[in-house]
């Protein structure tokens, strides 16, 4: 007999199916809004070792070196967001760095103490190679630091991390007595449809934030909202920079690239998001801090 479905975040049953992809459903929670997969991982130590097993060196679909050029898209947008937030900061650690392209535009900064943690190895090399500091592959869950950072930045990460008491428990050891953290994620109403997402990358993605889950994270695990800037995310996903970077599907590559270098697309394809799904789906710039 199949147990009852529990929200990873607040351990409730009470919630209902949106969706079902790639033989996993998602599921909805009524209590926090939290959306997340079914079946959820159980093995946290296999997830992790999942990750840092598959080396992106080992396909073409996902070369290391494409997502370094991602990265640098992506960071021409939202990077100053970020560095207003670190401008008084002595030290910051990126959770889940990638290539490291954040820590290396932070080196401007010579007197910031810069950390990176990601798992996959390759990517972890060229973190090291092109931001010139260390980078941990060791799950943030299990990290330690005699250093407490003023800045932790969660940049599309939170949905890969399977125990969110595990992760906010060692956010709080790290941070510094008047730190922040950063966290860029997606938001989504309750009534949320497969089609509202390009590509949801489930089950890569384990869960994904509902419109009034940050409160609910910051009552249970003693936060309060600096910021919490909406963007529509249309404006995030529909970018030619979004589109050229790899995913796991071969034909959904091909798809994007094809989309990313045909003039107009994305603009129509974004102004058609819009018309359709108005003002309900959110790519987020947080920023918390502990009570």
């Amino acid at each position: 007999m199949s147990q009852t479905p529990r929200c990873p975040l607040c351990g409730s049953e009470n919630n209902e199916l949106t969706f079902s992809t790639k033989s996993y459903d998602l599921l909805v929670c009524n209590t926090c809004e939290l959306l997340f997969i079914n079946p959820y991982p159980s093995d946290i130590k296999k997830r992790h070792t999942i990750v840092a097993e598959s080396s992106f060196e080992q396909t073409k679909i996902l070369n290391a070196s494409k997502h370094y050029s991602a990265e640098v898209g992506y960071y021409k947008k939202y990077f100053p967001l970020i560095e207003h937030e670190c401008k008084d900061a002595r030290s910051v650690l990126d959770v889940g760095c990638g290539t490291g392209h954040l820590l290396e535009r932070l080196s401007k900064y010579s007197n910031l103490f810069r950390v990176g943690i990601e798992l996959d190895s390759a990517r972890a090399k060229l973190a090291m190679k092109y931001s010139g500091c260390k980078i941990y592959q060791i799950p943030i869950e299990k990290f330690t630091s005699e250093v407490k950072f003023d800045v932790i930045t969660m940049i599309n990460v939170l949905s890969h991390i399977p125990s969110l008491d595990q992760l906010f428990s060692s956010i709080t050891s790290l941070l510094s007595e008047k730190g922040k953290l950063i966290i860029k994620i997606g938001e989504f109403p309750k009534d949320v449809k497969k089609g509202n997402v390009f590509d949801w990358g489930i089950p890569a993605h384990m869960h994904f934030v509902g419109l009034n889950t940050l409160d609910f994270i910051c009552k249970k695990y003693g936060f309060t909202i600096l910021k919490h800037q909406r963007i529509l995310l249309s404006e995030d996903i529909y970018t030619r920079e979004r589109f050229k970077s790899p995913g796991g599907s071969f034909l959904r590559n091909m798809i994007k690239l094809a989309f990313a270098y045909t003039p107009f697309a994305l603009s129509l394809l974004k102004k058609s998001h819009d018309l359709r799904h108005r003002q309900k789906l959110y790519s987020s710039f947080i920023v918390l801090a502990l009570r």
